[in-house]
């Protein structure tokens, strides 16, 4: 701190003090969890566009009443199911939102950058 008692513009106290190792570690778990579950995220998508969502709307452009879902689909829904609703949809729509947000947002930024010019504030 200047002698005057304030605090440089430039620097916050949190910014002077050096990241603890194990919270480096936490947070690199927490990337890698991130990675691994957004690649989930991914494949549970394609599969479900490929076993449900995409032969369900073909069926329903061509007029086909003989379609039937997966059984999975039953043993879940049960044996009256005839179409897929709005939950449904939004299922597959907050899946695929969370997954574009940890994509673009947090997988970028991951901890094994280097921490030299980290905490110099820009503003």
């Amino acid at each position: 701190m200047p002698a005057n008692g304030t605090a440089d513009e430039r620097y916050d106290v949190e910014d002077l003090v050096p990241d603890n190792w194990l919270i480096r570690l936490m947070h690199g778990i927490a990337w890698l969890l991130t990675v691994a579950l957004s690649a989930l995220s991914i494949a549970f998508i394609c599969y479900q566009l490929w076993a449900l969502y995409v032969p369900y709307c073909r069926a329903k452009l061509a007029g086909d009443k003989t379609y039937r879902f997966p059984e999975y689909f039953y043993r879940v829904w049960g044996n009256d199911a005839e179409d897929l609703t709005s939950e449904h949809w939004g299922y597959l729509g907050a899946c695929a939102l969370v997954t574009f947000i940890s994509i673009r947002y947090v997988i970028p930024a991951h901890p094994f950058a280097s921490r030299a010019a980290e905490h110099y504030k820009l503003d």
